[in-house]
């Protein structure tokens, strides 16, 4: 009978060490990003720009800003003739991880405890 409050007690512990944990975790939201997107062709589908928006840690208001200011800077690169990936905008540090998909930049960044993470599709012409 000794066992039964002893194994109660250890239940009682664990939940309080692992409760803080799992509480203090930042949620990941999905953030709208369609009218970062664009055509090939006028009138055409829009295929390429910015898809599969997050961010953990903050407010997708953050998210399409920075998104979208290193989705200028990007194509700004281009037009210019490089094809140079931003690894700064607005205090984000950017790194390209491998992509999962044809024509895709799949970029994260980071700021303090804050993550952005989309998608960037390039038209192929």
């Amino acid at each position: 009978m000794r066992r039964l409050p002893l194994a109660v007690a250890l239940l009682v512990v664990a939940a309080v060490l692992i409760g803080p944990a799992t509480a203090a975790a930042a949620p990941t939201r999905t953030c709208k990003s369609a009218d970062m997107r664009y055509p090939f062709e006028p009138g055409g589908p829009k295929t390429f720009g910015v898809f599969k928006l997050r961010i953990t840690g903050g407010t997708c208001t953050t998210a399409r800003r920075v998104a979208k200011a290193w989705m200028e800077e990007f194509e700004a690169n281009l037009r210019k003739g490089k094809v140079k990936l931003p690894r700064s905008v607005e205090g984000f540090a950017f790194t390209t991880l491998p992509a999962t998909e044809p024509q895709t930049y799949n970029e994260r960044g980071r700021k303090g405890k804050t993550t952005i993470r989309f998608a960037y599709v390039v038209p192929n012409g």
